[in-house]
């Protein structure tokens, strides 16, 4: 008897909880828009991330991974503030 019950509570939650959205509406997932606008707030990490990328591209090895997680860490900075301001 309250398979039924337990049923509609978890389409509920997996339907969206109740949300207004109509059912042929893709969600907008606002994290790469947010990154990118992000992205711009790093100039000094990105930069030394692109010279770290030409360096390795004119010698032909090598990796960049130290400034890759030093630019990715300024813009999570950014974006975390701001993905979490949107979430229900």
């Amino acid at each position: 008897m309250a398979h039924g019950n337990d049923v509609k509570i978890a389409c509920y939650f997996l339907n969206g909880g109740g949300s207004k959205q109509a059912d042929d509406e893709d969600p907008v997932d606002p994290l790469p828009t947010i990154r990118a606008e992000c992205l711009k707030a790093c100039p000094a990490p990105k930069a030394a991330y692109d010279a770290c990328v030409k360096r390795i591209e004119d010698k032909g090895e090598g990796d960049c991974e130290a400034w890759y997680f030093d630019m990715l860490h300024c813009v999570d900075k950014c974006v975390a503030p701001k993905v979490f301001a949107t979430l229900k």
